[in-house]
């Protein structure tokens, strides 16, 4: 009797054990769920019930807040002074994404809002709120000669081309309480450079001439050169011919090496596809420069030779195109 309330009790004792870890196990999970929570609630300003998105910064001595009801979320929030006058612009940058494109990573906000400091009022107002789809960032640069800064917030819209599906938006601050959209590139891939390093940037604008080419292949070429005068945006190529014939030169000395390889005979391969293409990036860079002088001279040299020495399809179609650009020419 003695060993079998011995051996029961180290039974029991085992049970006992066993559910008292269950106990613990389940309440270690608990806490933590609810540690989680908490965090989540804390960071979505949701630590009251509200269900709100909040964010606040202090700026000139001003106190400055936004909320935005969820699902709409804050995803930045910057300050620059856009107009060069010493104060700061507030801009917050928020995205709407509901359980369906949560998980879309390739844009991060679809709304842009400009805050103004209404010296009056001594407060912020807003001067701008508009819809910039699939936006991934927002960058400040200046494109005129004043001194003030726009707002560029570049898109993505989901491509495997970084040109094809990358655009702009681009913002100036034109008055105390105004703000415009000068322009809308839905692709292009649109970036910030000093072409002539002059110390003032451009916004240059990429395009994709695809002939009979596969599309992985398309010859990329800059198609425009912008910069802001009187508050709009204008396209200014033939300011920078120094850049367009930089980039000829070079590609000039490719495709003459190429044209030398294949008239040789001696390269292993067939050079017909790469030598169209050299050829067809010279055309969209005269094109582009506006230069239809050299284009026109560039093709009446050439073009015997390239019907030799490319394919038929392949020299249709710089034909075609190269008369579309200039009405002039003669069919060869």
């Amino acid at each position: 009797m003695k060993n079998f309330d011995k051996y029961n009790l180290k039974y029991l004792s085992g049970i006992l054990l066993i559910l008292l870890s269950g106990v613990l196990i389940i309440s270690c999970t608990k806490t933590k769920e609810d540690n989680t929570k908490s965090e989540i609630n804390s960071l979505s300003g949701d630590t009251e019930g509200e269900n709100l998105s909040s964010a606040g910064v202090k700026e000139g001595g001003h106190e400055f807040s936004v909320h935005y009801q969820m699902p709409r979320r804050i995803f930045r929030l910057d300050k620059e002074d856009l107009n060069n006058d010493g104060i700061k612009e507030i801009i917050v940058m928020s995205v709407l994404k509901d359980t369906v494109d949560k998980y879309n990573d390739y844009y991060n906000f679809d709304m842009i809002e400009v805050f103004s400091l209404d010296s009056e009022k001594q407060s912020y107002v807003k001067i701008l709120s508009d819809t910039v789809d699939y936006s991934k960032e927002c960058n400040y640069a200046e494109l005129s000669d004043d001194k003030s800064r726009q707002i560029l917030v570049v898109t993505n819209s989901g491509g495997n081309d970084s040109i094809t599906s990358g655009g702009m938006f681009v913002f100036e601050m034109i008055s105390k309480d105004s703000i415009n959209l000068l322009k809308y590139f839905e692709t292009g891939a649109p970036s910030v450079k000093d072409l002539k390093n002059d110390g003032k940037n451009e916004l240059v604008v990429s395009d994709l001439f695809y002939g009979v080419m596969p599309p992985n292949n398309a010859v990329s070429y800059v198609s425009g050169i912008y910069r802001i005068e009187n508050h709009e945006l204008v396209q200014r190529n033939s300011d920078y011919p120094e850049f367009y014939d930089t980039e000829i030169d070079g590609l000039k000395e490719n495709y003459y090496g190429l044209k030398k390889k294949v008239e040789m005979g001696m390269q292993p391969v067939n050079l017909a596809y790469p030598l169209y293409r050299e050829a067809s990036e010279i055309i969209v860079n005269y094109y582009s420069k506006g230069d239809m002088i050299n284009l026109k001279k560039f093709w009446d040299e050439e073009k015997n030779d390239l019907k030799k020495n490319i394919e038929d399809t392949e020299f249709l179609d710089l034909n075609n195109f190269v008369l579309k650009l200039l009405p002039s020419a003669t069919n060869a």
